[in-house]
């Protein structure tokens, strides 16, 4: 029978690389999403009964309360 070797040893995490990468990560969904929202709904004014007024109103205020609360 050949040798088994139960020696597995896991390699040292770097802490504190894997929590700024999971920062960032949160930060483009949450960007990501935003601009989205934005995004659907310029087109929406373009091509619907959406003024553009209340489409630049929406943004700014989704804008705003990312900013301030998350």
């Amino acid at each position: 029978m050949a040798a088994e070797n139960h020696d597995h040893h896991a390699p040292a995490m770097d802490y504190a690389e894997h929590e700024k990468t999971f920062a960032l990560f949160g930060e483009l969904m949450k960007w990501g999403t935003a601009i989205s929202v934005i995004l659907v709904l310029l087109v929406g004014s373009i091509w619907g009964p959406v003024p553009w007024a209340f489409t630049l109103l929406v943004s700014a205020l989704t804008v705003g309360v990312i900013a301030k609360f998350f």
